[in-house]
């Protein structure tokens, strides 16, 4: 079959009228690259097909200004159902000021530099990994861990730091120790086009080109997206000692750093990669470590609900619809003043049930409903700011939030 394939290939002499994106991954670029094999004429003055065919694939993949993944694969996260109150959320939404570029893994292409493609789609894309490996390298930078000036750390920090970088990105290689997964997990990001660069060398003794290098590239002003989750397995945090209110500063700025100063391609010496930051949104739950901490004060233990609290919630747990706002949310102090003659409860008994709701509402929720999380009853919170010097704003903020009253 495979046989029969590529010498089909091999009979089309023609460019291609009408191309979709899969055929950036096969079929047509296959067909081009069995073209640009072909023995080259005897005649001087005929065209040499590898040059034809490489201008066939520039032409129809510039022509292609929508490259999209089938819907129904649904490879987007979905942030929006967190199942626990430590997960994070963050995407970052950025424009390209310069040409992306990552060499496709390939190993036989019609252009000698291809860009990262998907291999069933053809959709451009960056890899998981390569995220992953460009933020710990910004991190490092960032903490000192790589030394980039004579100052050096103190054994405190860089052991501070060292337990940082492993809690979120794991173990790197050849460390001689037992393999241990990072908390943050990250996702690919797929852009809707590929442009041509052109680099042309030139001959230092006439001055003039010599064999122009083609690199297939995302264009400048192609919108992406950075997106990663941060997931703690149960027990993680106290295992490490680590405070996620401690390394939230560090990553946020790492990630600036990697997006605005040291860019996201290869290359990158030469200015490729370079983006603008259009926005950032995180995702949290309510009531989590970032907006209170409750799971960094070591107190994790369930202390049920006194006797007088069973009239403020329904048989599911949740507050009663007269303690609830228009969001569906426990009331403040001051909303409960205007409940006047129809307040289900004397002051005192609120500010403790509202203290009480608020630490061990969730656990209390699940317990009453089969011993399990809640997945219902956590309420995400969607966070969007403008710039990432905003969000590390908004974090401390957050961290500085003060339990009960209003916020």
């Amino acid at each position: 079959m495979i046989y029969d394939y590529y010498a089909f290939l091999s009979e089309q002499k023609a460019c291609l009228k009408k191309v979709n994106e899969c055929g950036l991954a096969s079929g047509f670029a296959d067909g081009c690259l069995v073209w640009s094999y072909q023995d080259k004429p005897q005649d001087k003055k005929a065209l040499d097909p590898k040059n034809d065919a490489r201008r066939c694939y520039m032409k129809s993949a510039s022509d292609l200004d929508d490259l999209k993944l089938p819907p129904d694969l649904k490879f987007e996260p979905d942030f929006s159902q967190l199942p626990d109150p430590s997960w994070l959320g963050i995407e970052v939404e950025f424009k390209l000021l310069s040409p992306w570029y990552s060499k496709d893994d390939r190993p036989f292409h019609v252009l000698d530099n291809p860009v990262r493609k998907d291999r069933v789609f053809g959709v451009p894309f960056m890899s998981a990994a390569s995220w992953k490996g460009l933020l710990r390298w910004a991190f490092k930078i960032h903490t000192g861990l790589i030394k980039l000036s004579d100052k050096e750390l103190s054994d405190k920090d860089n052991n501070h730091f060292k337990s940082q970088e492993v809690l979120l990105f794991g173990n790197e290689r050849r460390e001689g120790e037992k393999f241990r997964c990072g908390t943050l997990i990250f996702y690919p990001t797929w852009f809707d086009e590929v442009g041509f660069e052109v680099i042309n060398p030139h001959s230092r003794k006439t001055r003039t080109g010599t064999n122009p290098i083609y690199h297939e590239v995302v264009p400048a002003g192609r919108k992406g997206r950075l997106r990663l989750l941060y997931a703690p397995l149960p027990g993680e945090i106290e295992i490490d000692k680590v405070k996620p209110a401690d390394f939230i500063d560090s990553l946020i700025d790492s990630i600036a750093a990697l997006l605005e100063t040291y860019g996201i391609s290869a290359k990158r010496t030469a200015g490729w990669g370079s983006v603008d930051v259009k926005n950032c949104t995180m995702f949290l739950v309510e009531s989590s470590w970032l907006e209170q901490n409750a799971c960094l004060d070591g107190d994790k233990e369930y202390i049920p609900p006194e006797d007088k609290f069973a009239e403020l919630m329904n048989e599911k747990g949740n507050p009663i619809d007269i303690l609830l706002d228009e969001e569906e949310k426990l009331i403040s102090k001051t909303k409960w003043r205007k409940l006047e003659d129809n307040k289900p409860c004397d002051k005192e008994t609120f500010e403790k049930f509202r203290e009480w709701y608020e630490k061990y509402g969730s656990g209390h929720r699940g317990r009453i409903n089969g011993d399990k999380e809640d997945e219902q009853s956590l309420q995400i919170r969607k966070l969007t700011v403008n710039t990432l010097a905003e969000v590390k704003t908004l974090v401390g903020k957050l961290k500085d939030t003060r339990k009960g009253g209003d916020q």
